[in-house]
């Protein structure tokens, strides 16, 4: 009776690991669920998004991005995925998995990142501990003008990336801080190319600059910091 009475007890145990590791997982990646965008934004795949993109003026960025880019693999990994692929368009060979080397895990470890994301302080700092040069803002140091300059000039220049970390709120996609690359702007819509790393949800996407500020100039809980934006090179 006791021996049975324990098979049970195990039996339980078992499937409520089995359970409980499937949440985890069913949690933790991104699971296919288009959505729809909100009006102010246009698909980069879409018939105005596609000629939005031929008529650029300042698309310096998007030729080497788009070879590099990788979707986040994990739900929190918008700033990995984000890093990983800046990495491999300056030449350096990382990926999503290997991104959390013995200097870069003194930063801010993996299991943080997974469980708890990164601020815009944090994808400064793992930048910086791959070798890579920086130069962060938060959006509290500068106006729209200030940003649209910065857009203009790197986006037109190759061999340095944008990386935005704003509140999709802001932009009508729900309300969840996010972290992804710019490739292009285009100067008569003033609008800017985010290659959205939650690919799962969201194609590429032209936004109004002025947008993507407000964006930006939300509070991250995380860090007590206004988002921004860190500046990437060699």
């Amino acid at each position: 009776m006791v021996k049975k009475i324990l098979a049970v007890i195990i039996a339980l145990v078992i499937a409520g690991g089995l359970a409980f590791a499937g949440f985890i997982g069913w949690a933790l990646y991104p699971q296919f669920n288009p959505q729809p965008l909100p009006s102010a934004l246009v698909a980069a795949t879409d018939v105005a998004g596609i000629r939005r993109l031929q008529d650029a003026e300042d698309v310096a960025d998007y030729a080497p991005l788009a070879k590099s880019f990788q979707p986040q693999r994990v739900a929190s990994y918008c700033g990995v995925a984000s890093s990983v692929s800046v990495l491999a368009a300056l030449g350096i060979k990382s990926s999503q998995w290997s991104f959390f080397t013995d200097e870069a895990s003194r930063v801010r470890s993996r299991y943080d990142v997974t469980f708890g994301g990164m601020s815009l302080p944090d994808l400064n700092g793992l930048l910086k501990a791959h070798g890579l040069h920086t130069s962060m803002h938060h959006a509290d140091e500068f106006d729209v003008n200030d940003f649209r300059d910065v857009v203009e000039k790197n986006l037109a220049h190759e061999g340095d990336y944008l990386i935005v970390n704003y509140q999709r709120d802001a932009l009508g996609q729900g309300r969840v801080g996010h972290i992804s690359p710019l490739a292009a702007y285009d100067q008569e819509s003033d609008s800017v190319l985010i290659m959205d790393t939650a690919a799962h949800k969201y194609p590429p996407t032209w936004v109004p600059v002025d947008l993507l500020y407000a964006a930006m100039n939300t509070k991250d809980s995380a860090s007590d910091k206004m988002r921004g934006y860190v500046e990437v090179w060699k």
